[in-house]
C-alpha cells in the first residue's frame, strides 16, 4: 500500500515538472517570438528612419548649395550692374575725355580689388572694342590696368554678339569653363565664369560690363560635405565637379570619365537624373540660379561610412531591443516595449532635425541672443568670422564693444525704443570688428517673450551688406573730392524742392565756380589742377553749415544745397566762403578765387527756374569781374 502511494506522489511529481518545463518552454517560445517580431517591427522602423534622415541630409544639403550659389550670382550681378548704371561710366560714353577714361579705369580697378575671384573686368564698346580692362594676374593679389595699346577688339567672340541682344538691366551668363590662354586650356586649371550687362545711354546700347571670375573657390565650397560625395553634372553628363579633383571637367580634359562611364546603371539620358532620386544617388537641379545652358545638377551620394554608420547602429537596436523583450516577456507583454521604442524613433527624428539645422545656422547665419538688459548669452560661429571676436569674448558684454563711431546714438535709441514695446526692429547699422574695420550688417531684432508675455531678451539674425553700401556709396560719391556727385545733388534738391512745395518750407541754392581755373591746369598741369580742386571741396565740406548739402556739379562748379534758409542767409554763406577761398594759401599754385550764384525757392516756382536764376547769376559774377557774390531772386 506504501508503495503503491509512493508511486503516485512520484508520478505526480513527474507530471508537475513536464508541465512546468512545457510552460516554461512555451513562455520562452512565446518570448522569443515576441521578440523576433519586435525586432524586425524596429529593425523596419529604424530603416524608414535612416531614409528619413539621409532625405533630411540632402534637403539641408540642397538649402546650402542653393544659398551659396544665389548669394555668388547675386553679388557678380550687383557689381557689374553697378557699374553699368555708374555715373562714371556713362560720362565717359559722353565726353570720352582722358579724365573719364581715368575714372572709369579706376572704378573698374577698385571693383576688382574688392572682389578676390575676380580675374578679369572689362567695359567693352557697342564697336567690340575693350575701352578698358582690369586684369587679376594668376598668383598676384593685385589687379592691374591694361594699357590702351594692349587692347583687343571682341566683337566676334560669343559673348559679345550673345549679350550685345540684351535688354537694358538683364544679364548674360557664361558656361562653367576653363580659362584659356592662346587657345590652350591654362594649366594648372582655372575654373572660370563670366558674366556680362548690357550699357545703355541716351537708350542706345553702347557697350558691355565683362566680369570673369574664378570659380575655384566656389565648387570647393559646394563639394564640401562631411557626409556626401558632391558632383555637379551638365546637360551631357560629363563632370563639372566631382569629388576627385582629378577627375572633373570630363569635357575639357582627356581620359576622364563621364557620369555614364562612372555610372552606368543610370543607363544613356541624363534628362532622367535631374531632381529624382536612383539607389543611394540623390540630385538636385541648379540650372534656374546659373541660367546658362549647361543646365547643370547636383549629384549627392551618401558615403560609406555614413551608411555602415546608420546599418551598425540599425542592427545594434535591433539585437538590444531583442535582448530585452526576450527578458522582460517572461514577465510582461511585447506590447509594452513597442511604445518606448516608438517614442524613442520619433525622439530620434526631432533631435537629428534639430541639430542639422542648428548647426547650419551657426555656421551660416549671423545671430546673437541677448538678456533683457542687452547683455550677450550667445553667439552663432558666423557672428563671431564677422566681428573677429570669439563667442567667450562677448559672452556678457554687450553690443557696444562694436559700435561704430558713424552709426548715430539716434538709431540705437530707435532700436531699444522699438523692441522694449515688444515690437521686431529692422535696419541697417554700420558696426565694426575686433580689428577696428567697418563693415554694415542688415539687422532684425525680435523680443523674446515667457509664457506670461514679459519680455525676458532678444534675438538678433543678421546678414552682411558691405559690399551692396560700398556699391551704393561708390555710386552717390565724387571720385575725386569725396563730395556728393551730380547725381546724389539731384535727389537731394528734388527732395528739398518736394518739401518746399508741401510745406512752404524756403531753401536756397549756391553755384560757384573757380576762377580762371584753365590758367590753373595748363600752367601748372592737371594733376595740380585736381589737387585745388580736391582742397576747394574740404575748404567748403569743413565751412559750410551742419544741414548744407554739398557737392561737385561738374568740373570746377559745386553747388551748396541750404535748407530751411533765405535769400539773405544763403548770401552771408556764400560771402563767407569767398573770403576763405580768397584768403587760402593753395599748394602749389598760390591764392585762388571764386565766383558766386545765389537764388532761393520762389512760390510757383519750378525746379528749372531755380538752376536757371542760378546759372545766370554766377555768369553775372563771372562778367562783373569775377571773385564776388551775385544772387537772383526774379
Amino acid at each position: 500500500m506504501k508503495g503503491t502511494l509512493g508511486s503516485s506522489n512520484s508520478s505526480t511529481s513527474i507530471i508537475r515538472r513536464r508541465y512546468y518545463w512545457i510552460f516554461t518552454l512555451f513562455f520562452l517560445l512565446f518570448g522569443t517570438l515576441v521578440a523576433v517580431i519586435t525586432s524586425l517591427i524596429n529593425y523596419n522602423i529604424q530603416y524608414t528612419n535612416i531614409e528619413s534622415e539621409i532625405r533630411e541630409k540632402v534637403a539641408a544639403e540642397k538649402a546650402v548649395k542653393y544659398e551659396l550659389l544665389n548669394e555668388f550670382m547675386q553679388h557678380a550681378e550687383n557689381v557689374v550692374g553697378a557699374i553699368a548704371t555708374s555715373e562714371l561710366t556713362l560720362k565717359y560714353l559722353s565726353s570720352n575725355s582722358s579724365d573719364a577714361r581715368y575714372n572709369l579705369n579706376h572704378l573698374l580697378l577698385a571693383a576688382t580689388v574688392s572682389n578676390d575671384s575676380f580675374m578679369q573686368l572689362r567695359f567693352i564698346e557697342s564697336s567690340g572694342m575693350e575701352a578698358v580692362r582690369v586684369d587679376r594676374t594668376k598668383g598676384e593679389d593685385m589687379p592691374v590696368i591694361v594699357a590702351e595699346e594692349k587692347l583687343q577688339n571682341k566683337k566676334e567672340r560669343y559673348y559679345f554678339r550673345e549679350a550685345a541682344h540684351l535688354s537694358e538691366g538683364a544679364y548674360w551668363h557664361s558656361h562653367f569653363d576653363l580659362n584659356m590662354e592662346h587657345g590652350q586650356i591654362e594649366m594648372p586649371i582655372r575654373p572660370t565664369f563670366r558674366i556680362a550687362t548690357p550699357v545703355f545711354s541716351q537708350n542706345q546700347f553702347s557697350g558691355l560690363i565683362v566680369a570673369n571670375i574664378s570659380i575655384d573657390t566656389l565648387l570647393s565650397t559646394l563639394g564640401a560635405s562631411s557626409d556626401f560625395d558632391v558632383y555637379i553634372i551638365d546637360k551631357d553628363g560629363e563632370f563639372i565637379l566631382h569629388p576627385s579633383y582629378v577627375l572633373a571637367w570630363s569635357r575639357y580634359l582627356p581620359d576622364r570619365p563621364n557620369v555614364f562611364t562612372q555610372f552606368p546603371e543610370f543607363g544613356s539620358s541624363v534628362l532622367e537624373l535631374k531632381d529624382t532620386r536612383e539607389g543611394d544617388h540623390f540630385t538636385f537641379s541648379i540650372s534656374e540660379i546659373l541660367m546658362n545652358d549647361d543646365e547643370a545638377f547636383v549629384m549627392a551620394v551618401p558615403r560609406k561610412s555614413l551608411l555602415a554608420k546608420f546599418k551598425k547602429n540599425n542592427m545594434l537596436t535591433a539585437g538590444l531591443t531583442a535582448l530585452t523583450v526576450l527578458l522582460v516577456s517572461l514577465v510582461l507583454s511585447g506590447l509594452v516595449a513597442i511604445i518606448p521604442a516608438r517614442l524613442q524613433s520619433k525622439l530620434s527624428d526631432a533631435y537629428f532635425k534639430i541639430k542639422n539645422y542648428a548647426e547650419i545656422i551657426n555656421r551660416y547665419v549671423i545671430t546673437s541672443s541677448t538678456d533683457r538688459a542687452g547683455h550677450i548669452l550667445s553667439t552663432s560661429a558666423a557672428l563671431s568670422e564677422v566681428y573677429g571676436f570669439s563667442a567667450e569674448e562677448m559672452k556678457g558684454k554687450r553690443h557696444n564693444i562694436v559700435k561704430h563711431p558713424d552709426t548715430p546714438a539716434e538709431t540705437h535709441e530707435d532700436i531699444w525704443r522699438t523692441i522694449l514695446q515688444g515690437k521686431t526692429w529692422h535696419g541697417e547699422i554700420k558696426d565694426k570688428a575686433k580689428n577696428g574695420s567697418s563693415f554694415w550688417l542688415n539687422h532684425v531684432i525680435t523680443p523674446d517673450f515667457d509664457f506670461n508675455g514679459k519680455i525676458t531678451g532678444f534675438t538678433s539674425v543678421s546678414h552682411d551688406i558691405t559690399d551692396k553700401k560700398e556699391i551704393e556709396r561708390l555710386s552717390v560719391t565724387d571720385t575725386l573730392t569725396g563730395l556728393n556727385n551730380r547725381r546724389r545733388l539731384d535727389d537731394l534738391f528734388s527732395h528739398e524742392f518736394d518739401r518746399f512745395n508741401r510745406y512752404e518750407r524756403q531753401f536756397a541754392m549756391i553755384l560757384l565756380d573757380v576762377d580762371h581755373f584753365k590758367q590753373v591746369n595748363d600752367k601748372f598741369g592737371h594733376k595740380v589742377g585736381d589737387k585745388v580742386l580736391i582742397e576747394m571741396g574740404q575748404l567748403l565740406a569743413l565751412n559750410v553749415r551742419k544741414n548744407d548739402l554739398v557737392g561737385r556739379w561738374g568740373g570746377e562748379e559745386f553747388l551748396l544745397i541750404c535748407p530751411e534758409t533765405s535769400i539773405d542767409g544763403a548770401i552771408k554763406l556764400a560771402e563767407k566762403i569767398r573770403i576763405i577761398i580768397e584768403e587760402t594759401d593753395f599748394p602749389e599754385v598760390g591764392n585762388v578765387t571764386a565766383s558766386f550764384g545765389v537764388t532761393a525757392s520762389i512760390k510757383d516756382d519750378s525746379d528749372e527756374d531755380m538752376f536757371i536764376r542760378a546759372d545766370n547769376a554766377l555768369y553775372t559774377a563771372k562778367r562783373d569781374g569775377r571773385n564776388c557774390v551775385v544772387h537772383l531772386t526774379l
